[in-house]
């Protein structure tokens, strides 16, 4: 778990909350794990979003969010490994826009399969998505 500034939590606490409108709600069930809370998990593991097959139980994505500050090797070696490894899903790391460059060299570094998506925030606080 990364350890962040409170304005870091709350961004990334936000960008958590958001993400779910941009992703396919129509053919999954979409479960958010912000800040400390654990409202659904895998195998022990609280990833911030876990998407299932629409109706069932079967993962088929997670989505961990990281902020500038948590785009760091430990956050690579402790989290993304484990949940790239443990859990039988698409792994996707979601970071701003300028720590994608970082998150896919530590992934190559550490051995992580992952896809990536970015998000940037605008001047009024708006956050948008890209999923590569």
């Amino acid at each position: 778990m990364a350890h962040r500034t409170v304005e870091m939590t709350n961004l990334h606490d936000k960008v958590v909350n958001e993400i779910k409108q941009s992703l396919n709600q129509r053919n999954y069930d979409i479960y958010l794990n912000p800040g400390q809370e654990k409202n659904a998990g895998i195998a022990g593991n609280y990833p911030d979003v876990i998407m299932t097959i629409k109706g069932t139980t079967t993962v088929k994505f997670i989505l961990e969010i990281e902020t500038n500050d948590s785009v760091t090797k430990d956050e690579a070696e402790k989290q993304w490994k484990k949940y790239a490894n443990e859990i039988n899903a698409t792994f996707y790391i979601v970071t701003p826009e300028s720590a994608i460059s970082k998150a896919k060299q530590l992934c190559q570094q550490v051995g992580i399969n992952a896809r990536f998506a970015t998000f940037s925030v605008d001047g009024l606080g708006n956050i948008t998505f890209k999923f590569n």
